[in-house]
């Protein structure tokens, strides 16, 4: 499942790592490519810096002076682009501090929602009343209602092993996005994000349909599984062994793209993970990776194919393809 981001969300990343490390030749080499990509980058790195501005109560006219095509990087301070384009030292802690609860607050919204959550790298097993079993993994969130003859689990975010005692009185059904799981007698894992559903059988049946996608209406048995990637369903069989592997510390890939590999490793570090360059983030893969050690995975995944993975701080790592 790849990460889509947004030019906004792109321009946040560009701020944090250019104010951790301003003088880094090949990290303004790297901005300058991705700002030259698309009218739209320009338009979201002009916004982001204007609103740092803001929250830092500088000048307007600090904005103003500044043109984004006009913008120089490297050691030379020319027209003092350190002073207007990032943040100000006096204010960059106010506006890092108001930046880290933007950051939180998502994760801090689901947690409220949520029966059970998982924090970043800890996986948690959840036994229900029914006798029913579940294992989140990192940065997951479900929500739990078992009342008469309803078993229904809602999960929120990230991804889940499920593993159902079954009851043909008291259907079970996991809820992901509009992706409704019925238990035939099975163990079965779901993942879920803001674009990609996927739901595939380790042992058993299930029954999957999808309220937005019809074509999503059918049983999957033992490694078999569907995932509807922004509204377009795929199916296909998978190596048993490496369905719900990921409860055991361990993440197996079958011919799948970087970028999806990267999205499985997020959950399990605390650093936000940045991916420039769609050729490396288009290669296959085929592997086995260490969860418990994700950076390290992270740099094996990706110095397979000549990419570099740079760590700014323990929350910031930038993948380059070169």
């Amino acid at each position: 499942m790849t990460e889509q981001r947004t030019p906004r969300q792109a321009a946040v990343d560009w701020l944090l790592f250019l104010r951790d490390d301003p003088d880094d030749e090949e990290l303004n080499a790297r901005f300058r490519e991705w700002l030259a990509e698309d009218p739209a980058h320009e338009q979201a790195w002009a916004n982001i810096n204007k609103t740092s501005v803001m929250l830092t109560d500088a000048p307007q006219t600090m904005w103003e002076a500044t043109p984004v095509k006009k913008i120089r990087f490297g050691r030379q301070i020319e027209g003092g682009w350190l002073h207007r384009l990032l943040w100000p030292v006096a204010g960059a802690s106010v506006a890092l501090a108001c930046g880290v609860a933007l950051l939180a607050t998502p994760d801090l919204l689901l947690r409220l929602r949520a029966d059970q959550y998982t924090p970043v790298g800890m996986t948690k097993d959840v036994l229900l009343t029914d006798g029913s079993h579940i294992t989140l993994a990192p940065r997951s969130a479900i929500k739990i209602e078992m009342a008469g003859t309803e078993r229904h689990v809602r999960l929120l975010q990230g991804e889940a092993l499920f593993e159902v005692r079954h009851d043909e009185s008291r259907p079970f059904r996991v809820f992901a996005d509009d992706f409704i799981a019925t238990d035939i007698g099975t163990v079965f894992d779901v993942r879920t994000d803001a674009t990609t559903t996927v739901v595939a059988v380790r042992q058993g049946a299930v029954h999957v349909a999808s309220l937005r996608v019809p074509a999503v209406d059918r049983d999957l048995h033992a490694g078999e599984w569907v995932r509807v990637s922004n509204g377009q369903p795929v199916a296909g069989m998978s190596a048993i062994e490496a369905i719900g592997a990921w409860r055991g510390g361990t993440l197996i890939t079958d011919d799948e793209a970087v970028s999806d590999v990267i999205a499985a490793l997020r959950p399990w570090t605390t650093a936000k993970i940045v991916v420039t360059g769609q050729k490396l983030a288009d290669q296959r893969v085929t592997g086995t990776y260490d969860l418990r050690q994700p950076e390290a995975s992270l740099r094996l995944l990706v110095t397979t194919y000549g990419g570099k993975v740079r760590f700014f701080t323990p929350w910031l790592g930038l993948v380059t393809d070169h």
